[in-house]
């Protein structure tokens, strides 16, 4: 009886042994889940800190004589650049069927890392004229000041929403941008004109003659008609006579007009004309039919120009027209009947262009020189280039 006590007790004994080794086996493996879930956790939040570190902190793009420029700094710039690329980008996609970002320059560089490039060498330029400006003792003029005023607002105020949240752009940013862009464009201009360059010897061989100008006014109409598909085709010649006939009929009208712009009220141009702004409000005097086939424009050529609108022998008869002359009939070639007005044939618009864009390539090209001089002997100059590697053009400010 007492032997089976003992091997009752010893067999409870180890019931209770296993049953306290059970429980404590389990509360270590729940502690050790606890620790490994808290461990995660944490990883979890150093990862989600870092993601946000690495997305949120300011980024310093560059440090010119160790002040710091960050993204944030250049943004309104990159904001300016991607508008134009984009503008580009529509273009390139309606004539090319392609996109402007991806294609590449003439150097080998796509067009988002060339217009990349040239973003980040302004802002250097602009930090240095900057400051030197500043060191010259340049303030802002009160009429600077306000243009600077007048310009944030208006550009801030035609951010969409979401522009304004993705970049971070502020009317202060974009203040602060026209505030030192005027400065230093102010003091750049004042630098260029103190240049030792030679405005006579750059335009000596440019010739006045081959950019003489010629301005004309027409009424015409082409040898060519257009279908209901939108498809255009060369009129027969009984049709050409009938245009002709057409232009004759309103001749005596549009060479007495004492406005040659008013005889059609609606603007209308040849292929790549620049039409004539519409009269803004009627004037006195005759006008054309209702269902006039006339159509009006204006043209400027130079001498040397190879005018596609026009057969050479009426290029020719155009440029032998004289001041304010009328055509004393309808003239025709093989593209079309016209009434012209020789509006003036020796304007200086294009020679002086051309001498003007002679002496600029000549500055630029001295301005490069003299800050590249500048930034070596007075300018430290680094480019965080793992922060500016991450920025991407053609995605950075645009609104899609």
């Amino acid at each position: 009886m007492n032997s089976a006590k003992r091997v009752s007790n010893q067999s409870l004994k180890k019931a209770d042994n296993n049953k306290n080794k059970t429980n404590e086996g389990a509360k270590s493996r729940s502690k050790l889940g606890i620790a490994i879930v808290s461990a995660c956790a944490a990883v979890l939040v150093v990862l989600i800190g870092l993601i946000c570190w690495e997305d949120l902190h300011p980024r310093i793009i560059l440090t010119v004589n160790g002040e710091k420029i960050y993204l944030s700094d250049m943004m309104y710039d990159i904001y300016m650049t991607e508008q134009t690329g984009e503008y580009m980008n529509q273009y390139y996609a309606q004539s090319n069927g392609g996109n402007y970002w991806e294609a590449e320059s003439v150097d080998g560089m796509t067009n988002a890392e060339l217009l990349k490039d040239n973003t980040v060498e302004s802002v250097m330029q602009r930090a240095m004229m900057y400051n030197e400006a500043v060191a010259a003792g340049y303030t802002l003029t009160e009429e600077e000041a306000t243009a600077a005023e007048d310009n944030a607002t208006q550009s801030f105020e035609s951010l969409t929403a979401t522009v304004k949240n993705k970049t971070g752009l502020t009317k202060q940013l974009i203040l602060e941008y026209y505030q030192r862009k005027t400065l230093a464009d102010r003091y750049k201009q004042d630098w260029i004109d103190s240049f030792d360059i030679d405005d006579a010897a750059i335009t000596a061989d440019i010739s006045e003659e081959d950019f003489r100008q010629y301005d004309i006014q027409y009424y015409y109409i082409p040898f060519t008609k257009t279908d209901d598909a939108g498809q255009e085709s060369d009129m027969t010649d009984a049709e050409k006579e009938k245009a002709v006939e057409e232009l004759k009929a309103s001749y005596d009208d549009i060479a007495g007009l004492e406005d040659f712009t008013t005889y059609i009220q609606a603007e209308s141009a040849a292929s790549g004309d620049a039409a004539a702004e519409p009269t803004a409000t009627p004037a006195p005097g005759p006008k054309a039919p209702a269902d006039t086939n006339i159509k009006y424009t204006t043209k400027s050529f130079i001498e040397t120009d190879e005018v596609a609108a026009f057969d050479e022998d009426m290029l020719v008869k155009i440029k032998g027209m004289k001041k304010d002359e009328i055509s004393k009939e309808v003239v025709q070639d093989s593209n079309g009947c016209y009434i012209f007005k020789m509006v003036d044939n020796n304007n200086s618009e294009r020679y002086e262009s051309e001498c003007a864009n002679a002496i600029s390539d000549a500055e630029q090209k001295e301005f490069s020189s003299k800050i590249d001089e500048l930034e070596v002997d007075k300018y430290t100059i680094e480019l965080n280039e793992d922060e500016w590697d991450r920025v991407e053009f053609g995605k950075v400010t645009i609104d899609k």
